[in-house]
């Protein structure tokens, strides 16, 4: 049975790279079924859509933003993200977003924020908690919401309406778009703009509480940025809770989530340990 799973894993974490369906690691993690609708547009763009995924009685909502370095990914491909977490009881939203060369910093964010005003705005009555959660890039744009409240006020949504923040691998501390021509394309040149894009540079005493998880064997994202962050926070204080998983990388990080795939690492249950403390 183990060598199957590990058969599975080695055709899927492909596509999770290279940002193509998969299928088949939201079918068996239940996407069909958890999928409440879809395709739901907060903008006029053709990517501003959602997905929303949930339980009879959710606990949270929680808002996941996917990774893809700016220039890639749907929420298609994430379905399985949105099954596990409702089958963990919370209501969870799946934007798309516009992304590079059509747009450049800061629009990613400026989606996410509008995303979010809409989901509220929709569904101001069940008063449920909102979490953001993201991973890698959609960690970074995660993070800037949660930590700096000019994105949210120009959507007339409130910093405070964050409960917390859960961040997945996310590029908040030693990445500086100068360091890489790639990154300067979507960031931009200008060194303020590019330490505006830093989360760490925003934290702030009034920052929600934060979770960050990520793998020690992380190629594409020090942990150095999770350590770094983890400070930042604790010095302003705010409550932050720091777990690195040994022998785990980026991809396996969000992997771990999708129901064949949880011997990875202990993404979904440290989450939801989290949200229910």
């Amino acid at each position: 049975m183990l060598k199957s799973i590990r058969v599975l894993l080695s055709l899927m974490l492909p596509s999770i790279s290279a940002c193509t369906p998969a299928g088949a690691l939201n079918y068996l993690s239940g996407a069909p079924d958890m999928k409440i609708a879809e395709d739901i547009a907060y903008g006029d763009h053709p990517r501003q859509k959602l997905d929303r995924y949930a339980p009879e009685s959710p606990s949270c909502r929680i808002l996941f933003v996917y990774g893809g370095s700016w220039r890639k990914g749907n929420k298609e491909m994430y379905g399985f993200v949105g099954a596990q977490l409702a089958k963990s009881g919370y209501y969870v939203v799946i934007p798309d977003y516009r992304l590079y060369p059509d747009v450049m910093f800061p629009s990613f964010a400026e989606d996410i924020a509008l995303s979010i005003s809409f989901e509220l705005e929709q569904n101001h009555d069940d008063k449920l908690p909102l979490v953001l959660m993201g991973h890698s890039a959609g960690a970074l744009v995660a993070a800037l919401l949660s930590f700096d409240p000019r994105y949210l006020n120009s959507v007339g949504v409130d910093q405070s309406k964050i409960l917390a923040l859960i961040s997945l691998a996310g590029p908040h501390d030693y990445f500086l778009p100068s360091d890489n021509p790639e990154w300067t394309k979507i960031f931009g040149v200008n060194k303020q703009m590019q330490q505006n894009a830093l989360p760490v540079n925003h934290v702030n005493k009034n920052a929600p509480q934060t979770l960050i998880l990520h793998g020690e064997d992380d190629k594409i994202v020090t942990p150095k940025s999770a350590q770094s962050l983890t400070e930042v926070l604790r010095k302003n204080k705010v409550s932050a809770t720091l777990k690195t998983y040994p022998n785990v990388g980026h991809k396996r990080l969000v992997a771990a989530i999708g129901a064949p795939l949880h011997f990875l690492a202990p993404t979904l249950k440290d989450i939801n340990q989290y949200l229910g403390d």
